[in-house]
């Protein structure tokens, strides 16, 4: 008998895995089996083609010629898979496995944890995540399968990238300290810009602040006390200076106001919408879930779907709030 007919779906997932991960515990990772599984599976497709097809070294596995030629045909193999297992599988969650990689910006953090907790692991009990914080552009590792899904609250751009919103950002908030002078104060420019500035920015490509930038159009000055993309340094730095902080996060006034020396001040509609149209100039904003188009499985989705409805019910009920 051909060898070759002895080939299936799992075997080449695993062959795609090790040739895009170059590490067997992390394709064992992936798709959410043992290592030594992963190492029978990979005895068997060297079996079937004759070859080693990776070559161990000490920084992973490397390719042989025939594998960089078989790869091709093999995701093209598994698309095909993937298509009937969408469209005449009978999807059951808690038959499903593997482990999904989400990083989200800080703010969001404990939100898709919530959602990890009680909207998908109730019914996928065998699935796994993996949670990380967030703090660079993402769309390589999206677009390669490194990263699953990221949350962000701002729409990346690159090949091979997709996102859904799962809620639009409407109301901008001053965070100060409770006793902050300007909790008595009108909410204009001219007040803001007394104090100095601290920005809570995961993503890094404004060269200003936009509430900076803001004050300078209007020819006045606001000092910068400085930059941090952690939400918990952000708090301690709040309630110990007279700086304050723009957001426009539900998620992190939500958690604000557990926080006895914080407050929130919501902006009025004006300088919020100038603050906004700023913003757009960089980049499209808005709450999103992220992803490639590398994997199109029915349990992939499953928990996109998963993600995206439970974000956006905990965003409109601490918007409520």
């Amino acid at each position: 008998m051909n060898k070759l007919s002895q080939l299936n779906y799992n075997q080449l997932r695993v062959f795609i895995s090790i040739y895009e991960h170059g590490q067997s515990y992390q394709a064992a990772t992936e798709l959410g089996m043992t290592a030594s599984s992963i190492s029978r599976t990979l005895k068997m497709l060297r079996d079937t083609f004759d070859d080693p097809l990776f070559i161990r070294r000490t920084s992973g596995f490397i390719a042989t010629e025939k594998t960089h030629l078989l790869v091709p045909m093999a995701k093209f193999l598994i698309e095909q898979y993937q298509k009937i297992e969408m469209q005449h599988s009978v999807f059951t969650p808690a038959h499903s496995g593997g482990q999904y990689v989400i990083h989200a910006y800080d703010e969001f953090i404990y939100a898709v944890q919530k959602v990890i907790r009680n909207d998908i692991l109730p019914e996928a009990p065998n699935l796994s995540f993996e949670v990380r914080t967030l703090n660079n552009d993402c769309s390589k590792e999206l677009a390669n399968g490194d990263m699953d899904f990221a949350v962000v609250y701002e729409k990346f751009n690159g090949r091979n990238l997709h996102c859904e919103m799962f809620a639009e950002t409407d109301s901008l908030y001053i965070f100060a300290h409770s006793n902050h002078p300007i909790h008595d104060q009108e909410i204009t420019i001219e007040n803001l810009s007394k104090y100095s500035y601290l920005e809570l920015d995961n993503y890094d490509d404004l060269s200003c602040p936009i509430l900076v930038n803001l004050c300078r159009e209007h020819g006045l000055e606001m000092a910068i006390e400085g930059y941090t993309d952690s939400l918990a340094s952000a708090v301690r730095l709040l309630s110990e200076t007279e700086s304050i902080t723009l957001n426009c996060n539900q998620f992190t006034r939500q958690f604000i106001k557990i926080t006895p020396n914080i407050r929130a001040i919501k902006l009025s509609d004006e300088l919020a919408q100038m603050c906004r149209v700023r913003r757009r100039q960089h980049r499209k904003i808005g709450n999103y879930v992220l992803f490639g188009d590398s994997n199109n499985s029915t349990v992939f989705n499953w928990v996109k779907s998963k993600l995206l409805y439970g974000l956006e019910r905990d965003w409109n009920l601490a918007s409520e709030e």
